[in-house]
C-alpha cells in the first residue's frame, strides 16, 4: 500500500491525525497583506518596454503580478534616459518628449518625483557608491518600501529589498 502523501492524499483526507487540530479553510483566519510597490530601476524600466528577453525570471514574474501591485519608477530614470538618448547610446523609436508621452499615459505606473524627502534620504544612505542616480532610485525604493527591481549587482549587494 502506498503512503498517502504519494497519491496527494492529506491527513484530512485520510483521518490521520498528527496530535494537533486541524483547521479548516473556513476555521482559518487569513490575513491579507498589501503586496509591497514594484520601483523599476532604469535598465528594468527599458528592458521591460523594449526587450523583455533581457529581464531575469524574478523580475519578469514580479512584473506579470503587477496588476496585483503598484509600479514606480523615479523620475531620474527619465533624466538618465534622455542623457543616453541624447548621446546615440539609446534608440526610444520616438523623440524624448513621445517616449516620456507613452510612458506617461501608461496606467498602472506612477513617476515618482525626487523631492527632498528623498534627497535627505540620499544623504543619508551609508553607501559609498558615486552614481547619483543609482544613489536616488535606492533612496526612491527605501522611502516608499518598495521592492527594487534592479540587475545592478551593487544595487543588491547593499539593498536587501532589491530582486534580479
Amino acid at each position: 500500500m502506498r503512503p498517502p502523501w504519494t497519491s496527494g492524499m492529506t491527513p484530512e483526507r485520510t483521518g490521520v491525525s498528527y496530535g494537533k487540530r486541524l483547521k479548516t479553510a473556513a476555521t482559518k483566519r487569513v490575513r491579507e497583506t498589501p503586496a509591497r510597490p514594484l520601483l523599476l530601476d532604469t535598465a528594468v524600466l527599458l528592458w521591460w518596454l523594449q526587450d523583455p528577453a533581457r529581464l531575469s525570471r524574478a523580475a519578469a514574474a514580479h512584473l506579470a503580478s503587477a496588476q496585483h501591485t503598484t509600479v514606480l519608477v523615479s523620475s531620474v530614470s527619465f533624466w538618465e534616459i534622455g542623457l543616453k538618448a541624447e548621446r546615440g547610446m539609446l534608440e526610444l523609436g520616438d523623440s524624448f518628449d513621445g517616449f516620456l508621452t507613452r510612458i506617461e499615459s501608461m496606467s498602472g505606473l506612477s513617476i515618482l518625483p525626487v523631492d527632498l524627502v528623498i534627497w535627505r534620504q540620499v544623504l543619508a544612505l551609508e553607501w559609498d557608491h558615486r552614481d547619483p542616480a543609482d544613489r536616488i532610485i535606492v533612496a526612491t525604493a527605501m522611502h516608499h518600501q518598495a521592492t527594487l527591481l534592479s540587475s545592478d549587482r551593487a544595487i543588491r549587494a547593499f539593498f536587501r529589498e532589491a530582486v534580479w
